[in-house]
C-alpha cells in the first residue's frame, strides 16, 4: 500500500461552507492509534476513516490525518469525505477546482501550505467532497436540480469587463489561470480582447489587480524551462521575477504567466504586451539522440602535392572552389567542438567528392549512408543534385551549404535564401516602413518588374528616371528632396555607373538640411567597387538591403575561439560553415527526423546566419531566414523587423 497519508499537507482549522464542519489536523505519534486519536478529540473511529480513507491500512508516525472538531453523526445534512491528489505538471488550483467540482477556497481551507506557498509538482493535497444526504421524504425534481446546478455555476463566476490596456495574459497572470484555461473559460476570445468586453473568471474574494499592459509585458513558460534558463532569457535575477511573481514561490510551472516591467523588454521579442518565445532547439534537445552525419566538400586531395607546403598555399590561393571547402570545413569543426561540450554526441565522417559530378558518384557509391542523418554539402548544385538523387529513396537529408540555385529533390534543404525571398522581404520593410516617407524610385531601364512591384507597395512615390548615359542630373532631383520630411531613394540597378552617380549626388544633398535613405532590394556585387562606390557615402545615406547574413560583432564568442585556433579571423564562409553545422547538430539532438524539426516552425539564429525552413509544394525546403542590414556610420547593422 502506499503511504499516501504521509504526503498530506498540513490542514488549516477553518469554517466549512454552510452546515458543513470544523476540521483540524493531527500528526501522528509513535504509538497512537486511530482508536486512541479518536478518543482524544471526542470523535469516533469512522469519523476518522470517513475523512482519512487511507486509514483502513493502519496509520504510522508522522502521518498527518484530518480531524473534524466535532462526531460527523450530529451533521444532518452533509457528509465530508477526501480525495488524495497528486499534483501534476501544469496544473494550477483553478484546473484542480474543476476537475473536482469545489471551489478554490475549498482547497485552500484544508491545505494551509497550498494556501500560503501555492501549489508544487508532486504535492499530495486533500480535495472535499461534500455529498448531501438522501432525505427520503424529500423528492428533487429534474427541473430543480438543473436549476440547482445552473446556479452553482453562477456561483463559482464572475463577469469581469475587459478595461483598456488589458491583456489576455495580464488577466490570466492576475487570476492565476494559464492562459488554456482562460481561452477555454472565454472562447470567443482566442482571437483577442476588446475594451468593454464580458468574460467569465472564476470568483474571488479578494478582487486582483490586473496587470496594465502599459506597464508590463507578460511571458508564458513552456516546459522543460528551468528557473536558471528563465531568468537569463528574461534578463532579470530570480529574486527580482519572484518579487513580481510571487506564485513562483511555490515553483516554475509550464504554462504560468509571468509578468515584467516594460522597461525590462528592450532586448526581448514583443509582439503587444507579449514576450514572444521562439522554440528552443537547445532546451528541447535530448542527449540520448546521437547524430550521424557526413560533411562532403571538395577537398580535391588526388590533386594536392602533399609534400610541397608551398604548392598547397598557391592551390588554395588559385582555386576558389577549394578555398571554399577549407574555410567551410573550419567553421564545422569548431561548431562540432561546440555541439559536443554541451553534452551531445556526433558521429562524423567526412568525404571529399573531388570537386565535379563523376567524383561525386564516386564518393556516393562508396559509402554506407544506411544509417546517416543527415549530409552537409557539397558545394555546388550540380554535385548536389547527384548526392540528392541517389539518396533520396531513403530520405536521408541532404543541407545545400553555399547556393541559392534549387535543387528540386524532396530531400533537399536549400539553406541559402533565394534571391526572390531577398525581394521579399525588402519588399515587405518597404511596404510597411515607407507609407509616411517622401519616396522617389530610381529604376535602371532593365528592372521593369521591380518597378512595377514598388509602384504597387507605395502608390505615392515619385518616379525619377534617369539621363539616357545612365546617370542623374542634381539639378533635377534637388527639387523632389524635400527638408521637413525623411527623404527615402529606392535605387535599383545593376549598372556600376549610376549606382556611383546616384549615391555621390544623393551624399552631396544629404548634408544640407535633407534627412536621405538610400535603399535597394538588390544589393549585387557592383556596391564592393570600392574604386566607384565609397563607404562612407553608404554610411552618410545609411543605406539599407536584404541579405542572407548580418554583421557580426568581432569580439564575439566565436570570432575570438576562431582566432584562438586558426590565429587569424573567420571568413564569411568559415562563419557559415559553423552556423550551417550547428544548427543541424541541434536540430538533430532534438529530433533524428530533421524534417520534424521544420514542423516545429522554428527560426533559429547564430553568429551570422538564420534559419527558418518550408517545405515547397513538390520539392525539398527552402530557407526564409534573411535580414534587413543597414549602415549605421561605418558600421552594418542588423534592421529589427516585425
Amino acid at each position: 500500500m502506499k503511504k499516501l497519508l504521509g504526503f498530506f499537507l498540513i490542514l488549516i482549522l477553518s469554517s466549512c461552507a454552510v452546515k458543513a464542519q470544523q476540521y483540524k489536523s493531527h500528526k501522528v505519534s509513535r504509538g497512537e492509534t486511530i482508536e486512541s486519536i479518536a478518543k482524544q478529540y471526542n470523535v469516533t473511529a469512522s469519523d476518522i476513516i470517513r475523512l482519512n480513507p487511507e486509514a483502513r491500512g493502519g496509520i504510522r508516525k508522522n502521518n498527518i490525518l484530518v480531524i473534524p472538531s466535532q462526531s460527523l453523526t450530529t451533521s444532518k445534512n452533509v457528509e465530508v469525505t477526501f480525495v488524495n491528489h497528486k499534483v501534476r505538471r501544469k496544473e494550477t488550483l483553478y484546473s484542480i477546482s474543476k476537475k473536482y467540482g469545489v471551489t478554490i477556497e475549498d482547497i485552500n481551507k484544508f491545505n494551509e501550505k497550498v494556501a500560503k506557498e501555492g501549489l508544487k509538482k508532486g504535492d499530495r493535497i486533500a480535495i472535499p467532497q461534500y455529498k448531501k444526504k438522501k432525505d427520503s421524504k424529500t423528492v428533487v425534481s429534474t427541473d430543480e436540480k438543473d436549476e440547482e446546478k445552473t446556479e452553482d455555476e453562477k456561483d463559482s463566476f464572475e463577469t469581469y469587463i475587459v478595461k483598456a490596456k488589458e491583456t489576455k495574459w495580464g488577466i490570466a497572470h492576475s487570476y492565476g489561470l494559464t492562459i488554456e484555461e482562460l481561452e477555454s473559460l472565454n472562447p470567443e476570445i482566442k482571437e483577442g480582447l476588446k475594451i468593454g468586453q464580458e468574460i467569465k473568471l472564476p470568483i474571488r474574494k479578494e478582487k486582483p489587480k490586473v496587470a496594465s499592459a502599459e506597464k508590463y509585458v507578460f511571458y508564458n513558460v513552456k516546459p522543460k524551462q528551468t528557473m536558471y534558463t528563465l531568468t537569463r532569457k528574461l534578463g532579470v535575477s530570480e529574486d527580482e521575477l519572484i518579487h513580481l511573481n510571487p506564485a513562483l514561490k511555490e515553483g516554475l510551472k509550464a504554462g504560468m504567466v509571468l509578468k515584467l516591467p516594460v522597461n525590462k523588454s528592450d532586448d526581448l521579442d514583443v509582439v503587444g504586451a507579449v514576450i514572444v518565445d521562439k522554440f528552443n532547439f537547445l532546451e528541447n534537445a535530448s542527449a540520448d539522440n546521437v547524430s550521424n552525419i557526413v560533411i562532403m566538400l571538395p577537398f580535391k586531395l588526388n590533386e594536392m602535392n602533399m609534400d610541397s607546403v608551398s604548392q598547397t598555399k598557391e592551390k588554395l590561393k588559385k582555386d576558389r572552389l577549394l578555398a571554399y571547402a577549407t574555410d567551410f570545413y573550419t567553421g564545422s569543426l569548431m561548431a562540432l567542438d561546440s555541439i559536443k561540450k554541451l553534452g551531445f554526441s556526433v558521429n562524423v565522417k567526412v568525404i571529399d567528392n573531388g570537386g565535379n559530378r563523376e567524383g561525386t558518384r564516386k564518393a556516393v557509391g562508396s559509402y554506407d549512408f544506411s544509417e546517416t542523418h543527415a549530409v552537409i554539402g557539397p558545394i555546388l548544385d550540380s554535385n548536389i543534385e547527384v548526392v540528392a538523387s541517389e539518396l533520396k529513396s531513403d530520405g536521408i537529408p541532404v543541407i545545400s551549404p553555399l547556393s541559392s540555385i534549387e535543387v528540386n529533390h524532396r530531400n533537399v534543404y536549400q539553406s541559402v535564401p533565394a534571391k526572390e525571398l531577398l525581394q521579399e522581404k525588402m519588399l515587405d520593410f518597404i511596404r510597411k516602413n515607407g507609407q509616411d516617407k517622401n519616396v522617389i524610385l530610381i529604376v535602371g531601364n532593365n528592372k521593369a518588374e521591380i518597378k512595377q512591384k514598388l509602384r504597387s507597395a507605395l502608390p505615392n512615390a515619385t518616379v525619377f528616371n534617369p539621363e539616357e548615359g545612365n546617370y542623374i542630373k542634381p539639378q533635377k532631383i534637388l527639387p523632389l528632396l524635400k527638408e521637413d520630411i525623411e527623404n527615402w531613394v529606392i535605387l535599383e540597378s545593376d549598372d556600376l555607373s549610376l549606382i556611383a552617380n546616384t549615391t555621390s549626388v544623393l551624399n552631396s544633398y544629404s548634408k544640407r538640411n535633407r534627412k536621405i535613405v538610400l535603399l535597394t532590394t538588390d544589393r549585387n556585387n557592383n556596391y564592393d567597387n570600392s574604386d566607384n562606390i565609397y563607404n562612407t557615402h553608404l554610411a552618410n545615406l545609411s543605406f539599407h538591403y536584404p541579405s542572407i547574413d548580418k554583421p557580426s560583432s568581432y569580439d564575439n564568442k566565436f570570432v575570438k575561439q576562431y582566432k584562438r585556433v586558426y590565429n587569424i579571423s573567420p571568413s564569411v564562409i568559415a562563419t557559415r560553415g559553423f552556423d550551417i553545422t550547428f544548427d543541424i547538430l541541434l536540430r538533430l539532438a532534438y529530433d533524428p527526423n530533421l524534417a520534424k524539426s521544420v514542423r516545429s516552425g522554428a527560426e533559429t539564429s547564430y553568429v551570422e546566419n538564420k534559419f527558418d525552413y518550408d517545405k515547397k509544394l513538390f520539392g525539398g525546403f527552402y530557407n526564409k531566414g534573411v535580414y534587413i542590414v543597414k549602415y549605421d556610420g561605418l558600421e552594418l547593422k542588423e534592421v529589427k523587423t516585425q
